[in-house]
């Protein structure tokens, strides 16, 4: 799918994992630690994947901001227009970004992701895309 193309699914996929929250209620342990089951952890990935899907996609806002500007048009009111409805739109994803990065499931994920780390900082390997062709790919289940 191409940068400038939006997902139908996507935003729905994404807002309805937000409004959910992590599905289920949160285990904990002797401890009081939150313990994180399958599903959980099933939940976060999918919710950092939307997170590294629209932050790729937020790499080109700029490029699609300022393209009606660089084109050639038949009357500044058609600039504007198209001007406007590029400006709209880049602030509609960064929005919609900021609301997955805020939201309770998404601080939650990476508080954990933050914990981790720092329990167990040995053995992380950086990701890599060459590994994951289908990584862009948003799951439709």
């Amino acid at each position: 799918m191409a940068s400038g193309q939006k997902n139908p699914q996507a935003s729905t996929e994404g807002s309805s994992a937000m409004e959910n929250g992590v599905s289920g209620p949160a285990a904990t342990s002797s401890s009081g630690e939150d313990v994180w089951d399958e599903q959980r952890i099933e939940e976060s990935l999918k919710v950092l994947k939307e997170m590294h899907i629209q932050l790729r996609g937020l790499r080109t806002t700029i490029p699609r901001l300022i393209a009606p500007l660089i084109t050639k048009h038949s009357s500044p009111e058609k600039v504007f227009r198209e001007f406007s409805a590029s400006a709209t739109t880049a602030n509609q994803e960064v929005q919609e970004f900021r609301r997955l990065m805020n939201s309770q499931q998404g601080i939650e994920v990476m508080e954990n992701a933050r914990k981790s780390r720092a329990e167990n900082p040995n053995g992380i390997k950086p990701w890599r895309v060459t590994e994951h062709p289908d990584w862009l790919k948003r799951d439709t289940s």
